[in-house]
């Protein structure tokens, strides 16, 4: 349990909704001013977080991100705004949580978290909020907190849908389990928002409940989401509850209960191949098909017309493309399927009937 500080007067102010709350009151709110919480990512998911957390009274935050603000940011990361682009998005999110809360503590963190680093820089805070969205971060997170016994509250936003849970190797009574247990060894990177998309509400929905999840964890209160993992469906506001076992806790026998995911029985967070789309070679160009390509390396598919998935996001198509009748045959391509299945999307909606996209390698 995390040591009380005690609150003036102007502090028992601000959070006097806090101290009326039943089950929570001056001692809780008092581990929140003393707790040291550190986020990963001041994006999407880290922004209602350090947004909540820091309204909530807790003492110190930590903030590690390398990345800078960029426009498309604006749709969903609601601690920057339009005067923050090209600004480093530490130093934003650090000025936009002291004009909140000039009482907390905010500690930057400009780089990017790694194997390498990432025990020195979690070491010293007492809950790490995990809401980065690579696998490779997410596993160094998660093997970093494990080996310093740090809870991890952990969440993810793709498309319509999040995800949202506790992991604790250090957990009392039993109920240890990491990031890894659930999801087995760290696979090749899949989806993201940049590919298929995002609903920026449902960053606020997911955000938020990583931060309820945060403010139980720190104060000792209500029922934490160790063990479980909450899912939210955008689509139809509804929320599902998976029960989780560590490996060591499953149950064996003619009676045993289905064993709950896993590493030997995983939950699968996203997928890492467009679905339906089998990695082929590029058909070869015809005058009736256009093949596109919006891979990373301009030139890498020999007759095939380049476009930046982002330009295409923002309206901006090459001329073969534009002089490409609306029926006719567009094939889009990249080197996994991933970015050329969120061009096809975006093709579709812009009026071309006629688009499928491949993966070129496996």
């Amino acid at each position: 349990m995390i040591p009380a500080r005690g609150l003036g007067p102007a502090e028992r102010r601000r959070v006097a909704r806090h101290l009326l709350l039943d089950g929570f009151g001056l001692a809780a709110q008092e581990r929140l001013a003393a707790s040291r919480v550190v986020v990963v990512g001041a994006g999407g998911l880290g922004s209602p977080v350090l947004q909540y957390l820091a309204a909530a009274g807790v003492g110190t935050l930590g903030i590690i991100d390398d990345d800078a603000v960029d426009v498309s940011n604006l749709q969903r990361q609601l601690l920057h705004t339009a005067a923050d682009v090209g600004r480093g998005k530490t130093e934003s999110a650090a000025e936009a949580l002291r004009g909140l809360a000039p009482e907390v503590e905010v500690i930057a963190h400009r780089e990017r978290l790694t194997r390498d680093n990432a025990a020195a820089i979690l070491a010293g805070y007492h809950l790490v909020v995990d809401g980065s969205d690579t696998f490779e971060t997410r596993y160094a997170v998660s093997d970093a907190a494990a080996g310093l016994g740090l809870p991890v509250v952990w969440g993810t936003v793709l498309g319509w849908d999040g995800q949202v849970s506790v992991f604790w190797s250090a957990a009392p009574d039993g109920h240890a389990i990491t990031y890894p247990d659930v999801f087995g060894p760290q696979p090749p990177e899949g989806d993201s928002c940049e590919t298929v998309g995002v609903l920026s509400p449902a960053c606020g929905v997911v955000g938020s409940t990583m931060a309820v999840e945060a403010v139980k964890l720190l104060t000792g209160t209500a029922d934490p989401a160790l063990g479980r993992l909450l899912a939210y469906d955008a689509r139809t506001s509804g929320w599902d509850t998976i029960e989780l076992a560590a490996p060591s806790s499953s149950a064996e026998g003619p009676d045993a209960v289905p064993a709950a995911p896993s590493a030997a029985n995983p939950v699968t967070e996203a997928s890492v191949a467009a679905p339906g789309a089998a990695p082929v070679p590029a058909p070869p160009p015809s005058a009736d098909v256009l093949l596109l390509d919006v891979g990373l390396v301009p030139g890498a598919v020999p007759g095939a017309v380049h476009a930046r998935l982002e330009d295409l996001a923002a309206g901006r198509f090459p001329a073969e493309l534009l002089d490409h009748p609306a029926d006719a045959p567009v094939v889009v391509v990249c080197e996994r399927g991933l970015r050329s299945r969120g061009a096809e999307q975006l093709l579709r909606a812009e009026g071309w009937l006629d688009v499928t996209s491949r993966a070129l390698v496996a």
